[in-house]
């Protein structure tokens, strides 16, 4: 091996071993700076989850020499002790916030360990039922089922397993962090077949309290729905589904080709009473009831029954603005601002698309999940962070209403103003430096973007009065450097011109001295060779 490569071999060795040993001390001083921190207490239950009502009892010791321990509690407290163990303990535990730690006197400090405690309480009662309807239900047709659970607790823990038979179909989950008995409510939306006729549904209300937990977990179930469900209704709908604005008009047919005993409408506006036809139709003139739900039903085989007409109304917006949100007047560069569109009035919210542009291009969208179906006011938030290239740019929303393929096309939509966004920026040049040639035909331009509109000023060695111009003509300078600073309320920016001398004059004399030299030169040798032939001993006279 060469000396030199031995000596970098030998050094990059010690290095990595001092590193190590750095390391290890390092980490030796924090793991026991940690272990000191760390409270010498022991609890024999790390958490403890217990019934409302129910009983609870944990220890609390430690092996170091101390002045003092007990229990801190809202039931249960335990004054301070010299023993080396302690219990909490509480025959009934009501109180649903409580949090007990056990405490512990030394070196001459005192430390505290907190025991996590999970109070639960089963539900008081679990039930069942169907949403706004009543008796069999027709295949096809969607319905809503229902499960109230009663009084439980702690909520964050619930589970809501919906069966049909012994089949797990659906699962609701909670993330309220209330800890105390609340009522809560799942729902299940079913489309009914004929193979569900005689199915049963239901729901078991389950509390998933962890390992320290109770097992198998506390549950309570409801009662069994039983499902009738009758064959599809043989009647058609043309068409099958309307979407109508506030105030228009409407009108469909419902028809059938079986035998039946009598066939209407049923409806808050123009309902139809009972007719022998195969054709009946439902007509409104201007639909003004937002919560309509028409069906059209029919009398056949001694029973009746129903097919429901959905039914969309709209209503667009009475306006749509835009405006800051806490700001007037210019925007400064980098900083967050945020924009407000405020819909008035639109129906239905859930339809309701709120888009966001920056001049011709989309910038954001807000979506809504509301079920209302009645007029209502909804407002959509924008964050911004302009810069320099922002100044004079247009903001403004626009409120559409997306009804599906059934509805009008192009989908309904109003817009707001423009909101023009006066950004201030700080002046900056493309380039700290630029080199130009010193002609009569070239400036030296500084002039550069900036809002508020910046003022200049130039120094330089070579240049003695004052000038707030950004341009200065080359032809009255003389070689050198020119530095130009451009200023606002928002800071400054400078660049330097490097201004280079090109003489032409004297360079056309270096030119025409070279030159005349040659043509010089030149001239002798011609004189030259005539002189020399004419002194010749052969020449001709």
């Amino acid at each position: 091996m060469k000396k030199g490569s031995f000596f970098l071999a030998t050094s990059f060795r010690i290095f990595y071993m001092r590193l190590i040993g750095f390391c290890f001390l390092y980490f030796s001083l924090v793991a026991g700076t940690h272990a000191d921190d760390e409270c010498p207490l022991q609890l024999n239950s790390q958490r403890v989850v217990v019934e409302y009502g129910g009983s609870v009892l944990v220890n609390c010791s430690t092996s170091v020499p101390h002045t003092g321990m007990g229990w801190e509690a809202s039931e249960g407290a335990v004054p301070m002790i010299n023993h080396s163990l302690i219990t909490w303990r509480v025959s009934e535990l009501r109180e649903w916030d409580i949090e007990p730690y056990c405490y512990i006197n030394y070196n001459k400090t005192q430390c505290t360990v907190t025991l996590p405690v999970t109070i639960y309480k089963t539900p008081d009662s679990v039930s069942i039922s169907t949403v706004n309807h009543n008796g069999p239900m027709m295949e096809g047709n969607q319905y809503e089922l229902q499960c109230d659970v009663l009084n439980v607790a702690p909520v964050q823990n619930l589970t809501v397993n919906w069966y049909k038979g012994q089949t797990l179909v659906n699962q609701t989950f909670f993330t309220d962090t209330i800890i105390t008995p609340v009522s809560k409510t799942s729902k299940l939306q079913i489309r009914p077949d004929r193979a569900d006729d005689g199915a049963q549904y239901w729901c078991e209300a389950k509390l998933e309290l962890g390992e320290e937990g109770p097992r198998p977990p506390p549950n309570v179930t409801s009662e069994h729905l039983n499902i009738n469900a009758d064959d599809e209704c043989p009647v058609q709908l043309n068409p099958q589904r309307v979407i109508v604005k506030y105030g228009g008009p409407v009108s469909v047919n419902c028809s059938t080709s079986v035998l039946h005993t009598g066939m209407g409408w049923e409806a808050s506006e123009g309902a139809m009473p009972m007719s022998k036809n195969g054709l009946i139709t439902w007509r409104v003139s201007e639909l003004t009831e937002w919560d309509m739900e028409p069906f059209c039903y029919l009398n056949y085989n001694k029973t009746q029954c129903t097919v429901t007409l959905p039914v969309t109304i709209y209503k667009t917006p009475d306006s749509v603005s835009i405006s800051t949100v806490n700001h007037n007047g210019p925007m400064m560069e980098g900083n967050q601002y945020e924009l407000q569109c405020d819909v008035l009035k639109v129906a239905p919210v859930q339809n309701l698309t709120v888009n966001w542009y920056k001049g011709q291009t989309l910038v954001n969208q807000t979506f809504f999940t509301d079920t209302i179906i009645t007029p209502v006011s909804k407002t959509s938030k924008l964050q911004i962070r302009p810069d320099r290239a922002d100044d004079g740019a247009q903001y403004w929303c626009e409120a559409k209403l997306e009804l599906g393929e059934e509805g009008p096309r192009p989908p309904p939509n109003v817009t707001s103003d423009h909101l023009n966004v006066e950004v201030y920026h700080k002046p900056k040049h493309s380039s700290s430096t630029e080199t130009i040639s010193k002609t009569n035909e070239v400036t030296l331009n500084c002039t550069v973007k900036a809002n508020p509109a910046p003022t200049y000023s130039w120094s330089s060695k070579h240049q003695k009065e004052t000038i707030d111009s950004p341009v200065l003509l080359s032809s009255t300078l003389s070689s050198g450097n020119y530095t130009c600073t451009a200023t606002n309320s928002q800071g400054k920016d400078s660049k330097v011109f490097i201004l280079k001398s090109t003489d032409r004059t004297r360079l056309w004399a270096i030119i025409l001295s070279i030159v005349g030299v040659a043509v010089a030169v030149a001239l002798a040798l011609v004189f030259y060779a005539k002189f020399k032939r004419r002194d010749s001993p052969n020449a001709v006279i």
